[in-house]
């Protein structure tokens, strides 16, 4: 699997233009993960609190990773 990202430029609203590059197994795991999020986040905007407490859907904690890129971009 490859997934390279290029720093391109970095707009004054602290945003970055970048260049990403992957085959695609990449493709399909940048799919799966983004998809995987989407449900997450759909769950913890929309359950209700009813939900919650009769444990009707699951509580999913936001992690925060941190993603480190070698100097050619590359995860």
């Amino acid at each position: 699997m490859e997934i390279t990202v290029k720093f391109i430029k970095e707009n004054k609203d602290g945003s970055a233009d970048v260049e990403a590059n992957f085959d695609k197994e990449g493709l399909e795991t940048l799919i799966q993960w983004g998809l995987v999020a989407m449900i997450k986040e759909g769950i913890n905007t929309y359950a209700t609190d009813e939900q919650r407490e009769a444990k009707l859907v699951p509580v999913i904690k936001k992690k925060k990773k941190k993603v480190e890129l070698d100097m050619d971009g590359r995860c």
